[in-house]
């Protein structure tokens, strides 16, 4: 009988033991015996998590989602994971993941020290920069050039909190991307401050309208959203997603949606990943680059 190498033998004892833990995950309990899972995604944060035209979840966080669940299943050796979406909000998506409403949710929000007090993070897919939207023909780039200036934000996202970088601004608060590049667009708001890609995209849309402008205020990364009360089954979407980059699924899935032309659009935005998604994809680690405004 041939013995296996040391390494291999720890590997398969690792593995052995985190498969009993999970059955005191009361989260991963219930996918076991469900064999359900239900996945939070927002309907308006394109490319990230949004509603297609076709009524179906979308976006770039969804389906890394999805190809986390197809591991899930595996490893958990279940014959069927059924998987269901939930949309939701900025202002309701913590409470969904805590109340057991959803167990996943794949969109694009930051991880940040104070929400790891509430809830609990996979690993960054993900790293924006707050930038500022404005109307073609604005001369001003600089947040320090928009003192007194009306400064669209989202409720609830971390641009809110960065008010202080336009002295004297008067916020505007909108309920969606859209809505807040409509406001600059049609001079409700001289400036929306968002997530670049979400700014990048809207740009893109309106044909020439808007653009987006100045450096990055911000270093936010974004991944998957999971229950506070919930270590094992954080730790096996942990150790899976480390599997998908290690791979190259992931690098796969980003490509799709940042470097070639998007679903139902005749565009790419053409964004390689930057120097912390690179490193993240290369080196996948627990560790998080915390949200940092610059």
């Amino acid at each position: 009988m041939t013995s296996l190498p040391r390494s291999a033998c720890a590997l398969a004892l690792a593995a052995t033991c985190a498969l009993s833990a999970h059955a005191a995950d009361a989260t991963l309990s219930k996918i076991q015996s469900s064999g359900q899972l239900t996945i939070g995604y927002r309907s308006d944060e394109a490319p990230i998590s949004y509603t297609a035209a076709s009524g179906k979840p979308t976006g770039y966080a969804v389906e890394m989602c999805q190809q986390l669940a197809a591991r899930l299943q595996s490893q958990l050796k279940l014959p069927a994971l059924q998987l269901h979406y939930q949309p939701v909000t900025l202002a309701e998506r913590f409470e969904r993941i805590a109340d057991g409403k959803i167990q996943l949710e794949c969109a694009a929000t930051t991880n940040t020290k104070d929400r790891r007090e509430r809830v609990g993070f996979g690993l960054t897919y993900y790293y924006a920069g707050t930038r500022m939207l404005v109307r073609s023909n604005e001369t001003r780039e600089q947040p320090s050039q928009m003192s007194g200036a009306r400064v669209a934000v989202l409720a609830g996202s971390t641009g809110q909190q960065m008010g202080h970088k336009f002295p004297g601004s008067t916020l505007v608060t909108v309920a969606s991307t859209e809505e807040g590049a409509k406001a600059v667009a049609q001079g409700r708001a001289d400036t929306f401050i968002s997530d670049d890609i979400a700014l990048i995209l809207q740009a893109k849309a309106s044909q020439g309208a808007v653009k987006v402008v100045g450096p990055r205020m911000s270093v936010e990364p974004m991944g998957p959203l999971v229950a506070k009360n919930a270590p094992d089954f954080q730790a096996l979407v942990t150790q899976l997603m480390k599997d998908m980059y290690r791979d190259g699924t992931a690098r796969q899935i980003y490509r799709k949606w940042f470097e070639q032309p998007l679903p139902a659009h005749d565009y790419a935005l053409d964004l390689p990943p930057d120097r912390l998604l690179s490193d993240t994809f290369r080196r996948p680690d627990g560790f998080v680059t915390d949200w940092t405004v610059l």
